[in-house]
């Protein structure tokens, strides 16, 4: 899961990378709403945007083979193991991007003050004014040209990131010319994104000054809801080709369909899909997005490359679990919570910084397009201050997910713990997963369990060995 719903659609028209990381780490992923997928990690490695495909491909025969004809085996090892070069390999990878992370937020804010404080956005600001007196249209004027400079002076960072420093660690199959592509792509999106959010807001903020962040928090959960039930339909197909499952894999989806059918579940086949991710990463994963009718299961066409049928039962159990139990539903209301305080606080903070130092800038007030910078700068402090607690929230579905992907695979993988460990084992050699986060890291960061608890967790949780019930998923016969 993602840090935030609400305010992350509110930054993708500052940053097209806030979007890449909902989709699990790329440029071309500008994914708008929360998607809960199953590698995860870290925020920091979640916005590694550039990897990614063409057109999945079918699972090795024989795999599959010998998968479907594999017994049951003593307890797995419960540890995440790598070779001494290959751990070496994924901490530096790591440490690389955590460092990036407080980086990159760093940089935003410098970027916000120089808009600012520097006289940018009032300059663009009379530039709008210029072209017409009407709110809406001065939005045409006034975010596009935001984003352009915003997304530009963040670019050298960003195509290290998501370019340089993913060829560098052999994690990428994206060349220059896709890359540069896909963020054109992402840039377009957030700009057409960011005209409604900022027509929005300063409506509101213009005609309540004290109140704008109640009002807007409230008129924006809307707007995010229709956003995550178009996202799956408009804005993914623009990054990636999506085909049912069925079409390259049909025995897989009949095990899926029947993992399912033993919980009593039923997703139709026509929502799980495989994503051509092979042509922009060397990366595994899948993940959940959508809402209502346009909830999905998806997973990456390399996780069908290089996982056994087995284990991609259980990596795809774990995303039906986020389907099944309603994490997304639940997440959003959790984090609305979260945002409603934190537009307060923000609130707070940018009346103050106008009050102050309004008058010397050419602020007018909150209710000037000119005080963007200002209202992101608080916003972006504020999220990064609340990252532990949104991660927390995610961490916790996401271990749920882990417990109900081992439940609905039991009797139908001869043994789900052996598989499982296997597919986090898969994870952590082609993701570089850090092998030994640091505390304040996985604390700070992270959006999923660290992968050697997922491990642990994997190898020892078996309530069937025990003569203990399911506790979220009562098989049918």
């Amino acid at each position: 899961m993602r840090p935030s719903f609400l305010l992350m659609a509110l930054s993708l028209f500052v940053t097209p990378w806030s979007a890449a990381a909902a989709l699990g780490g790329t440029t071309s992923a500008a994914s708008v709403a929360p998607t809960l997928g199953w590698a995860g990690g870290s925020e920091a490695t979640a916005e590694s945007g550039g990897r990614f495909s063409l057109a999945p491909q079918a699972l090795p025969a024989e795999r599959a083979t010998t998968a479907s004809r594999s017994q049951p085996t003593p307890p797995p090892a419960a540890r995440y193991t790598l070779t001494p070069e290959k751990r070496a390999k994924a901490i530096a990878y790591s440490r690389i991007r955590y460092m990036l992370y407080f980086v990159d937020v760093l940089i935003f804010i410098g970027i916000y003050l120089l808009l600012w404080r520097g006289g940018v956005a009032v300059t663009f600001r009379e530039w709008a004014r210029r072209v017409s007196a009407r709110h809406f249209v001065q939005c045409l004027i006034f975010v596009p040209l935001f984003v352009a400079v915003v997304s530009l002076l963040e670019l050298p960072l960003q195509y290290y990131s998501g370019f340089v420093l993913e060829h560098r660690f052999d994690l990428s199959t994206q060349g220059l010319a896709s890359w540069l592509g896909d963020w054109a792509k992402s840039l377009a999106v957030i700009a057409i994104l960011g005209v409604i959010f900022v027509w929005v807001f300063y409506a509101v903020a213009r005609r309540s000054p004290r109140r704008w962040w109640l009002y807007f928090w409230l008129v924006s959960i809307p707007i995010v809801l229709a956003l995550m039930v178009v996202e799956p339909y408009v804005i993914e197909p623009l990054f990636f080709k999506f085909t049912p499952l069925e079409k390259t894999q049909p025995v897989l989806t009949e095990r899926i369909e029947t993992m399912l059918a033993h919980a009593g579940l039923k997703i139709p086949r026509s929502r799980i899909f495989a994503m051509n991710a092979s042509t922009k990463t060397k990366a595994v994963d899948a993940y959940v997005s959508g809402l209502g009718a346009s909830k999905r299961v998806v997973v990456w066409d390399t996780t069908l490359q290089k996982m056994d049928t087995d284990e991609t039962l259980l990596v795809l159990g774990h995303e039906t679990g986020h389907y099944v139990l309603h994490h997304i539903p639940k997440e959003l209301a959790l984090d609305e919570a979260i945002f409603l305080i934190l537009f307060f606080l923000g609130f707070v903070a940018v009346s103050r910084i106008i009050q102050r130092a309004g008058a010397r800038t050419r602020i007018e007030g909150v209710g000037d397009l000119a005080s963007l910078p200002i209202v992101l700068l608080a916003l972006t402090v504020l999220m990064s201050l609340a990252a532990p607690l949104t991660n927390g929230i995610s961490r916790h579905y996401e271990h749920q997910a882990d417990q109900f992907g081992l439940e609905v695979t039991y009797g139908i993988v001869p043994d789900p713990n052996a598989a499982d460990v296997r597919a986090f084992q898969v994870l952590g050699e082609e993701d570089l997963a850090d092998p030994d986060p640091p505390p304040l890291i996985k604390f700070w960061l992270y959006d999923h369990p660290a992968l050697d608890e997922r491990i642990r967790f994997a190898a020892t949780y078996r309530p069937w060995a025990e003569g203990k019930p399911l506790e979220l998923v009562q098989p049918h016969e």
